[in-house]
This record gives structure tokens, sequence and C-alpha cells, in this order.
């Protein structure tokens, strides 16, 4: 697990289903998980956030858009969005995840 908070800094060039499980794991740990992404690993970050919300594991607690100034490999100055997802975790979410367990014992 990255870091000891609930923060999952979200990279283009990893897979959403990475960032489910590792999402479900911040949700157990702490209560919250907070998706960061900027630019073009928005989209993942947006796919797993639905996907942990449509299966019942968290709800949204706050959607964010910034403008970040940052430096692009030229050396000038360019704006890139930025969003951040925090989810907050279901009361139903040990339920939903003892169930999984069981399913996926049962394929194996």
């Amino acid at each position: 697990m990255e870091g000891s908070d609930n923060t999952i800094k979200v990279s283009s060039k990893v897979r959403p289903g990475v960032y489910i499980n590792e999402g479900k794991e911040k949700l157990k740990a702490f209560g919250t998980v907070a998706f960061h992404a900027m630019g073009n690993s928005i989209t993942s970050a947006i796919k797993a956030a639905d996907r942990l919300v449509s299966l019942g594991y968290g709800s949204i607690k706050k959607f964010e858009t910034q403008r970040i100034e940052t430096t692009d490999k030229e050396g000038g100055d360019k704006n890139v969005c930025k969003v951040i997802l925090e989810l907050k975790k279901s009361d139903n979410f040990e339920k939903i995840s003892q169930e999984f367990e069981k399913t996926r014992q049962a394929r194996e």
C-alpha cells in the first residue's frame, strides 16, 4: 500500500483495476480514500472511484477540480487539470467484502 495515509496518486500508466483494489484497502484501513489525479490519469481515477461506488464499497464524499500551474518538458509554463475524488466507506463495506471473498474462493 502506498504511504501511510488514505491518498492514492493515480498514474495513467497503471490500469484502473489496480486502484480499485488499493482503494478497497484504503477504505478498510482509514474509512476514506482520496484519489488524486492530473491530466490523462483523471480517467483512471474516475473509473476506479466509480467502480467502488457501483459495487457498494463507498460513496462520494468530495469531488474537487483544480488548475495547477506546472512546467512542461521544454521548461515552459502550462496549466494542468487536477481532480481529487474522495470516497467514504459504506455501512455495508464489510458484508460486501465478505461476499466478494466467498465468491472469489469458490472460483478457485
